[in-house]
C-alpha cells in the first residue's frame, strides 16, 4: 500500500473499530483512526503539517506510535 502522507510504499496493519497501523521508512509509524480513512476519500492531509504533527506528537508523548484522528488530521 502507499503512505497516506507521502505516497511511498508502506506496510498497514488493521487494528479494531475500522483504525489501521502505518509503517513508513519516510513518516514513521502512525496509526489513522477508522473515521479519517473514511474522510480521505474526499480529503487529502496536508503533507508538510501532518509530518510536522507526527514527529512532535512523538517528542512530547515520548511514544513511538503518533495518532491521527479527527482532533489531529491537518486537511490540505
Amino acid at each position: 500500500m502507499k503512505c497516506y502522507l507521502c505516497g511511498l510504499e508502506a506496510q498497514k496493519t488493521d487494528e479494531p473499530h475500522g483504525s489501521q497501523l502505518i509503517d513508513c521508512s519516510d513518516c514513521g509509524i502512525y496509526r489513522v483512526s477508522g473515521l479519517v480513512l473514511k474522510e480521505l476519500g474526499a480529503k487529502r492531509f496536508n503533507f508538510a503539517m501532518m509530518r510536522d504533527d507526527l514527529h512532535r506528537q512523538r517528542q512530547f508523548n515520548a511514544t513511538l506510535v503518533a495518532e491521527i484522528n479527527t482532533e489531529t488530521a491537518i486537511w490540505a
